[in-house]
């Protein structure tokens, strides 16, 4: 600007302007100029096969997600370019399973600092830290809260819901109702319950809460704009942008809110948080503001990724009736096992089928299918003998690995049974991690089946909880309804409209319940 008015104060407006715009114009062809002839023939990236305009810059993967597919272009790129694709000028993605323990794993130099994404959604400064010590206290208290017990006393807490659920089902008996919809509202009730000690009712009103729109328009920001998160900070500042704020506020408030009603008799997650932060020497929260944090991955965490697979396991089951039968006589004796006219998930996670329909269900459609970055250690990575030069932006797109000819026979077809009668259908076994003790036996149905949790230092801990709503919710559910897809619906527009909002958020999905006459609310 000042070079502009100098040019226009010795020179007059027109030919100021000219001189200007001529001096700038060499300026800047020379800077792109530089900038990729630098980025496609002397950066360390360079031998890495990928896009052309990748190689060039970041935003041509915002081009690529205009659709909302991007984990589907991912797996195109890894198809047409190999285990290693350079999706931007410093970033590398990666299917090889070498790569889950070298960049996730318990001993890897590789971090979730300064690849942007992370930095952008910092809250207060305290999201997403990377300290080690720091993660791991955090990690132990929010594990403390997932224990055995624990998780013994948010079952209640869940059936609670589920109770709910069974009543709207039971108002709108015979007429379609939105299966995804309701995917949603049962994970997002559950979260409030054993949360914050506080009922939502979505799923008792059938709609929606300001907090879900504010976390998928959250959501909805950081997808569309790929691996050039930095805008963010900008946008979360300007008056019509300012969504992520609100939701920042109000993971704050429902914590002030918390606070105010604390007692003993509390039993949901924020009590043991509250323990913490109010002992002499707390150990993982230490300012309020740490609470503050962990209370957006609650909301986030509890909700979106549980809502994902729990819609696409309506879609599976609704469309199969032969599965819903088996399903429904497996579960049938564990009515009343343990309590009177309830399932407990003791006895639920016992059952081959269901374990095997939510781990084949997790394995189509992973609720993070690409992942978060980890920047690269300074010295570098060597992956499955391929050296990655440091400071290299890494990604693992779980969607890829799952959906990998190498690993899976017929990867992109709903099988259970490769979890159970046909483990000829994994190809390579590392890419369902089950462990060396539980080689004699394919039906173990666990979470550890596959990459979508992460190993190492920064492992998903509420991935227990997500799978005992999961249960419950398909238990109780089939146990007291059988359900189809509704006149008109094939689920092609299900599966087809299904967007890549960081999380996958499934489309609508119309299905008829059907009260069993044998069983009752």
């Amino acid at each position: 600007m000042l070079l502009f008015i100098k040019s226009v104060t010795s020179l007059g407006f027109a030919t100021g302007t000219t001189a200007h715009l001529a001096i700038s114009s060499s300026y800047f062809a020379g800077l792109f100029t530089s900038i990729v002839v630098y980025r496609l023939i002397f950066h360390p990236l360079r031998r890495f096969p990928g896009p052309f305009p990748a190689r060039i810059m970041k935003p041509y993967i915002m081009w690529l997600n205009r659709d909302w597919k991007l984990h589907e272009k991912y797996l195109e790129m890894h198809e047409k370019h190999g285990d290693f694709v350079r999706v931007g000028p410093n970033d590398i993605s990666v299917v090889n399973l070498d790569a889950i323990t070298k960049i996730h794993g318990p001993q890897t130099k590789c971090t979730k600092r300064n690849t942007g994404f992370y930095d952008a959604l910092r809250t207060k400064g305290e999201l997403n830290l990377d300290s080690l010590s720091h993660n791991e206290f955090v990690q132990g208290k929010v594990e403390h809260a997932n224990t055995p017990p624990a998780l013994e006393r948010y079952e209640e807490e869940t059936r609670t819901v589920l109770r709910t659920w069974l009543s709207r089902l039971e108002e709108v008996q015979g007429k379609p109702i939105n299966a995804s919809h309701y995917a949603k509202l049962i994970p997002f009730d559950n979260m409030g319950r054993v949360g914050y000690g506080r009922d939502f009712g979505t799923v008792r009103d059938g709609r929606e809460d300001r907090m879900l729109d504010l976390i998928e328009t959250t959501f909805k920001l950081g997808a569309r704009l790929g691996q050039t998160p930095w805008p963010l900070v900008f946008l979360a500042k300007l008056p019509r942008m300012g969504m992520q704020k609100e939701f920042e506020d109000l993971g704050v408030r429902l914590v002030d809110e918390r606070i105010a009603v604390d007692s003993d008799e509390s039993h949901d997650m924020l009590k043991y948080f509250l323990d913490d932060y109010k002992s002499e020497k707390p150990k993982s929260f230490f300012n309020v503001n740490i609470m503050y944090s962990d209370s957006q991955a609650i909301l986030i965490g509890a909700t979106d990724t549980i809502s994902c697979t729990l819609g696409y396991a309506f879609y599976y089951i609704a469309r199969d009736a032969g599965l819903r039968q088996r399903l429904y006589e497996e579960i049938a004796p564990m009515h009343s096992k343990t309590l009177a006219g309830e399932f407990a998930v003791t006895n639920l996670n016992k059952l081959d089928l269901l374990e095997a329909v939510i781990t084949e269900t997790l394995r189509m459609y992973a609720p993070a299918p690409i992942n978060g970055p980890r920047m690269a250690p300074s010295e570098g990575v060597t992956i499955d003998g391929a050296y990655i030069p440091g400071d290299a932006t890494l990604c693992t797109p779980i969607h890829c690995y799952h959906r990998s000819h190498k690993y899976w026979r017929y990867p992109n077809e709903f099988i259970p049974e490769r979890w159970t009668t046909r483990p000829e259908l994994v190809i390579d076994r590392r890419a369902s991690a089950y462990t060396q003790t539980n080689k004699s036996n394919m039906s173990i149905g666990r979470m550890e089946h596959l990459t979508i949790w992460c190993p190492g230092r920064y492992d998903c801990v509420g991935r227990r909880l997500a799978w005992n709503v999961l249960r419950l919710t398909i238990a109780y559910t089939l146990w007291n309804y059988d359900f189809e897809f509704a006149p008109g619906e094939d689920g092609e527009t299900f599966e087809e409209e299904a967007k890549f909002q960081l999380i996958i958020k499934p489309a609508k999905l119309d299905c008829v319940f059907t009260k069993r006459p044998e069983t009752r609310l």
